[in-house]
């Protein structure tokens, strides 16, 4: 889960800031509108129990919601991830941003007025 003191740098995409199945998931959320459990568990090559339990803390975190699909027999969930990923990745930034600045204060600032991506 996205925690600023768990982010690691030195990983790829997503799993900066997601456990590798958290990124996997929410990918796979992002790209489709709703979908159960075992319809993730189908697009993935995670573990129904794996991908159940993952959803809770996802749900928890706010990155994933969830709603109970009342026309289905039996009674199951549906997921779908609360926010696109541009809206998350605004959310993860601010809170990095936020964190660096209660860190360094104004060294953050004009690191941030002066960045420049080095190729």
């Amino acid at each position: 889960m996205v925690k600023v003191d768990r982010i690691n740098l030195s990983n790829e995409g997503l799993t900066k800031f997601f456990s590798p199945t958290e990124a996997q998931i929410m990918g796979v959320l992002w790209a489709h509108d709703e979908l159960t459990t075992s319809e993730i568990t189908t697009k993935t090559d995670i573990s129904l129990s794996s991908v159940a339990g993952t959803l809770d803390r996802l749900v928890k975190a706010g990155f994933a919601q969830r709603h109970i699909d009342k026309n289905a027999h039996p009674v199951r969930y549906v997921y779908s991830a609360s926010d696109s990923i541009e809206e998350t990745a605004n959310s993860i930034t601010r809170r990095v941003l936020d964190s660096l600045v209660d860190t360094f204060g104004k060294v953050a600032v004009d690191n941030f007025h002066n960045y420049q991506k080095k190729e």
